[in-house]
């Protein structure tokens, strides 16, 4: 008999579960409770004083929300409780969908709504964390309501691909991006600025950059810093700044490089993926 490959990993962990599963007599203790909600342009989340949010990408925004509900929640386990384990969160939700497919441990209906129920409760089970997802109405649920749909226009801008291929032909390829989010990061390993699901940490700056092949587009109010930050650490990467020279860090970024410096620009399809002033980057 031929089995589909989806079936095969499920009777595969079974095969190597059943003889220490056990379904305990759980109690209502909770360690955290974690609200999230999903709109049409984002996701965001809250635990007890602490807040995040982020935007979908272009494809992600057409999406079924049921599917962006339960993504939304499983950030909010990934933000808040990245670093725990044994314990059992309570996930409150305001769509009934999401929530069965949570609490059901997945579903034949929706194949997409299964592989997403299916990942969040493997992420659970390798930190034998137990959740459950209660529901929450809309009204009730206003901070990540109000979460999911702020925007942050100043903190999504990315170099257009065509233009970071250029710079990986000259320079090679970087380990990790500084300052990136989900959505714009152009490697697998990132740092984001603010707290997001999948980033290795937060916040460039209280790492140390010294022994890391990184790659950093710093927004412009940080290039300064980003700048020094390189010095203090004694490091080198690529860095990507816009051709400005009547800013005060132009100088010494013009000092501090290494090689020679090809110009990108960004209106057209080598540059930015958002236009931006000024229109020639380093």
């Amino acid at each position: 008999m031929d089995i589909p490959s989806h079936i095969r990993q499920d009777l595969l962990w079974w095969l190597n579960a059943v003889k220490n599963s056990v379904n305990p007599i759980r109690d209502e203790k909770y360690l955290l409770e974690i609200f999230s909600d999903a709109s049409k342009t984002g996701w965001g989340v809250a635990c007890r004083d602490e807040t995040s949010n982020g935007q979908w990408s272009d494809v992600e925004k057409d999406l079924h929300i049921n599917l962006l509900e339960l993504m939304a929640a499983f950030f909010g386990l990934k933000i808040f409780a990245k670093h725990l384990k044994n314990c059992q969160i309570l996930l409150r939700i305001d769509n009934t969908t999401a929530i069965s497919y949570i609490n059901r441990m997945g579903g034949i209906r929706f194949p997409n709504l299964n592989k997403i129920a299916r990942e969040l409760w493997q992420w659970c089970e390798q930190r034998n964390i137990y959740v459950f997802a209660s529901y929450i109405s809309s009204e009730n649920n206003e901070i990540a309501d109000a979460e999911s749909r702020a925007t942050h226009p100043d903190v999504e801008w990315e170099l257009a691909n065509r233009a970071f291929s250029k710079i990986i032909h000259k320079f090679g390829s970087p380990s990790i991006d500084l300052f990136a989010s989900r959505i714009n990061r152009k490697c697998d390993l990132y740092v984001s600025w603010k707290k997001d699901p999948d980033a290795y940490a937060v916040n460039a700056f209280t790492l140390n950059w010294r022994n890391l092949n990184f790659y950093a587009f710093p927004p412009f109010s940080v290039i300064l810093k980003s700048l020094r930050k390189i010095i203090t650490d004694e490091a080198e990467g690529i860095v990507v700044v816009p051709y400005w020279p009547t800013q005060p860090w132009f100088p010494l970024f013009e000092n501090l490089h290494l090689h020679g410096l090809p110009w990108l620009q960004a209106d057209c399809q080598d540059g930015t993926s958002k236009k931006r002033h000024p229109d020639c980057f380093y």
